[in-house]
């Protein structure tokens, strides 16, 4: 598979939207414009396709990982969740409490 292929399963399976891309291209180290990541993002066909280079995809991948995780020792919440929690739905922050709730329940039996 070729490097935008790969770019571009990744990016729809985590369901991500141009400027998270760009933030995440930012992270890895490389500055691109939004209408550079359209074109890596482009079919081989269209007239505004780009080749992404395996320095691209590894900027990409490495931006990815710190999107998700944070930056290594880093105490804040990574920006990949807490997108996820503020695009989420009041039902879902509600379960998301409880299991908190229940989770700290469970850790003063266990002490």
């Amino acid at each position: 598979m070729k490097n935008n292929g790969i770019y571009k399963k990744v990016t729809i399976a985590n369901g991500l939207k141009q400027f998270e891309v760009k933030e995440i291209f930012e992270m890895g180290g490389l500055d691109l414009s939004s209408s550079a990541i359209k074109a890596l993002s482009a079919g081989a066909k269209n007239k505004n396709y780009v080749k992404m280079s395996d320095e691209q995809l590894e900027a990409f991948l490495n931006g990815l990982i710190v999107y998700w995780r944070g930056e290594a020792g880093a105490t804040a919440v990574p920006q990949g969740l807490e997108n996820l929690i503020s695009n989420s739905s009041k039902e879902t922050l509600d379960e998301l409490e409880s299991l908190v709730a229940e989770a700290k329940i469970g850790l003063k039996q266990d002490s």
